[in-house]
């Protein structure tokens, strides 16, 4: 039997094991083409799904109240990452899943408080979720622009950061790759937790995206697909995580 390089001939697994692969590709790709369908059809709401039925989804978006995080000269990073972060609810809540947030209103938190990282994680342990999704945007020189996603430790963890900035790559046509950051809400976080900074607040242009709604729209597709495509495998066996997918079935 022909083998293809980096994946074990059949012969030499467990026939369960090779059905196994089959079949777990099989249920990635039918779900996958779904999903990737859905944006170009899309006219104002998807149906109610199941994919994500019986996750929980906790998303975390950065600062608020006397806290405004980083400036840009339009807006504040914790407007925007309130709007970035409640588009995402609604796709995840479209395909099933129970989403909490840390905060969803400026008036959940008093313009005279701080909403601290120690009491926000206090909330965010006690969910029991499945995933933590920590929303931010990037700042620095004006020449920076792109999003990009976090992880501090773990498998699970940097897996569903490097299937969520595959999306944004996708979409943005961004280089920029996945990378450890120590922060304290991905330190402390009990589950697997992802911080996804959108872009850069600090760039005029990006900006100027990132509070257009359209672009919220197709940004959280992107970042909804990600944590879709990582729900379907995180718990497959090592050895399926480990084999090359059928890439030629997977262009788009």
């Amino acid at each position: 039997m022909k083998s293809f390089p980096g994946i074990p001939s059949i012969s030499a697994r467990p026939l369960r094991s090779a059905l196994a692969l089959i079949a777990a590709w099989a249920t990635l790709l039918t779900s996958w083409q779904v999903v990737q369908a859905a944006p170009a059809a899309w006219q104002g709401s998807l149906p109610a799904g199941h994919l994500l039925a019986g996750r929980t989804v906790v998303i975390d978006p950065g600062h608020g109240g006397f806290d405004p995080g980083s400036i840009g000269r339009q807006a504040d990073e914790a407007t925007i990452n309130l709007q970035i972060a409640l588009a995402l609810r609604r796709w995840l809540e479209e395909a099933g899943a129970r989403v909490l947030m840390t905060w969803s209103k400026p008036q959940d938190i008093p313009k005279t408080r701080k909403y601290r990282v120690q009491s926000r994680m206090v909330y965010i342990n006690s969910t029991d979720a499945d995933v933590l999704i920590d929303i931010h945007c990037n700042a620095s020189a004006a020449v920076w622009h792109g999003p990009q996603t976090f992880y501090w430790a773990g498998a699970p963890s940097y897996h569903l950061a490097q299937s969520i900035q595959e999306e944004l790559q996708y979409l943005t046509g961004s280089r920029r790759q996945v990378q450890r950051i120590d922060q304290y809400v991905l330190r402390h976080a009990k589950m697997p937790a992802v911080n996804v900074e959108v872009g850069f607040i600090t760039n005029p242009a990006e900006e100027q995206k990132l509070l257009d709604p359209e672009y919220q729209r197709r940004l959280t597709w992107a970042i909804f697909l990600g944590v879709e495509r990582w729900f379907l495998r995180a718990h497959w066996p090592q050895d399926l995580l480990e084999a090359p997918p059928p890439t030629e079935l997977m262009r788009r």
